[in-house]
């Protein structure tokens, strides 16, 4: 069709700064192999956090049980001790202080194993077992009074410390406790506040990434639609270098190309219209031939006339030319003259940019110059034009070669007609959509599947040397050419309608 241009496979060369770009691209895979990389080390980090605070929870609450364990030890440390005063105090009200002194053995050998694994823990002096085993030692030896309470008084200031100690043990685990749980929090809240923020970030990348792909998308399709409708308007800007941007850069070489291209087909369609005209005109010949030759018959019997009419004189010597016409000379070559102005105005070269048009004045004239062909002997021409229907914005030699194939091809189906007198009928009215001309025949017509395929290129139904198949082909490439479109209704045996609309010139 017109406007539009059929391509090969070949890619469409890159320009130089199409060349850079596409060096300095950086792939959409590449793009979202970056996003999960950045992704990986995003969760790797997070990952390397959670594992440093879990080796820190872990070592508080090591410490927490040592803490546990150590404050067992002190209780049991203690509790002995209290037995080991109570054992004493016994033995010093004792009637016999040795054997009561056997009594506390046991707890006292308690009290020292504790002290010595207390020792370990704590740099604590009265917690080390010499002094109170030495006095143990002499109690036991000599298990009177003074040495009674020696040792009672050891064990009493060991259990003080004990308490003392204990308190401070469980202070310290209630310290590590609360840290504890405060880190747990805080860790929790890190971790969960930092996964939310990376599914906000992705979210956000993501977002941008498919709307900015969208409105390129967009932009890409809105400018291939345009191509497709032969609009070759300023480039696409290209703002990315990725496969979209190489797209874009692709979509604005294959714009210029068509344009190009468009412009030498402009160029091939104006010179293949010059030669329809011609091949038009000598198919017109014959009729043509006809026509002048009539008044040239005319002419040349006038003038023999009025030659012998000058020779014979009157009994007075003068010429005998009462009946010469010399009127009829001006007639038939007025005629001559109109015949040769209607070939003229066909064949002369016209403007090939669109104008303003009377689409009326172009049937007429077209019509005019149909009725000089043969194959329009016998055939009813008739013209019902709207006489009010406004102008039309065309190329008039594109009009001109969409009307005469449109005639041409409602003469070819009026061959062979009998029983009815062959008729075509053209007519133009005003309708919302545009101007609408309508050339009409009552000829063989054509079925569904001929009607679905007349506007292919190289389609035709006619014999061989008839036709080329091109007529309607190039009547449908003039109709999308000037806005308008055309459409064909025909029933076998009764004859075929075409309808043309061509679109109103807008202010």
């Amino acid at each position: 069709m017109m406007g539009q241009a059929h391509f090969g496979s070949q890619p469409l060369p890159l320009t130089a700064g199409g060349h850079a770009a596409a060096r300095r691209a950086l792939s959409i895979r590449s793009k979202g192999l970056i996003v999960i990389g950045a992704l990986l080390l995003y969760a790797i980090a997070i990952s390397l956090f959670a594992f440093d605070q879990k080796n820190q929870l872990l070592r508080e609450f090591e410490d927490i049980q040592g803490t546990l364990q150590t404050e067992a030890l002190l209780k049991q440390a203690d509790l002995s001790a209290f037995h080991g005063v109570i054992a004493i105090f016994a033995a010093i009200d004792a009637t016999d202080p040795a054997l009561a002194m056997q009594h506390a053995e046991m707890h006292h050998q308690s009290l020292l194993d504790a002290q010595r694994e207390l020792g370990h823990r704590f740099d604590n002096g009265l917690l080390a077992p010499g002094a109170l085993d030495a006095d143990w030692q002499r109690a036991n030896q000599h298990p009177d009074k003074p040495n009674l309470n020696r040792l009672l008084s050891g064990v009493v200031k060991v259990k003080s410390e004990l308490a003392a100690l204990t308190e401070a043990v469980q202070r310290r685990r209630q310290a590590l406790s609360s840290s504890y749980l405060e880190r747990t929090s805080s860790v929790a809240s890190t971790i969960f506040l930092a996964g939310m923020l990376g599914l906000a970030l992705l979210g956000a990348c993501i977002v941008l990434f498919f709307r900015r792909l969208t409105e390129d998308l967009a932009i890409l399709q809105k400018r291939a639609l345009e191509i497709l409708h032969g609009l070759h308007g300023g480039p696409i800007v290209v703002t990315r270098r990725d496969e979209v941007g190489q797209l874009m850069i692709a979509v604005n070489n294959m714009s210029d190309t068509l344009d190009a291209r468009n412009k030498e087909l402009m160029l091939e369609r104006q010179k293949y219209f010059h030669q329809e005209k011609m091949a038009a005109i000598g198919t017109l010949a014959a009729g043509i031939s006809h026509e002048i030759g009539n008044p040239i018959a005319a002419i040349s019997g006038i003038a023999q006339d009025m030659l012998e009419r000058r020779s014979c004189m009157d009994e007075h010597g003068n010429a005998n030319c009462i009946d010469c016409r010399p009127d009829m000379i001006f007639e038939q070559t007025a005629r001559l003259a109109a015949i040769t102005r209607e070939i003229a105005d066909f064949a002369s070269p016209r403007a090939v940019e669109a104008q303003l048009l009377d689409l009326n004045q172009q049937l007429r004239s077209t019509s005019s110059l149909v009725r000089y062909d043969k194959r329009l002997g016998g055939v009813a021409l008739q013209l019902a034009l709207d006489p009010q229907l406004p102008a039309i914005h065309g190329v008039a030699d594109q009009l001109t070669q969409l009307i005469m194939n449109l005639l041409i091809n409602a003469m070819d189906a009026l061959e062979g007609i009998s029983g009815r007198q062959p008729t075509i009928v053209v007519t133009t009215s005003r309708q919302q959509q545009g101007a609408v001309m309508c050339v009409e025949d009552n000829g063989s017509g054509m079925d569904a599947a001929t009607v679905q395929r007349v506007f292919e290129a190289f389609f035709t139904t006619k014999p061989a040397g008839k036709g080329t198949g091109l007529g309607l082909s190039l009547c449908y490439a003039i109709a999308q050419n000037h806005g308008g479109a055309i459409d064909i209704e025909s029933t076998p045996g009764s004859g075929t309608r075409v309808r043309v609309v061509f679109p109103w010139v807008t202010p």
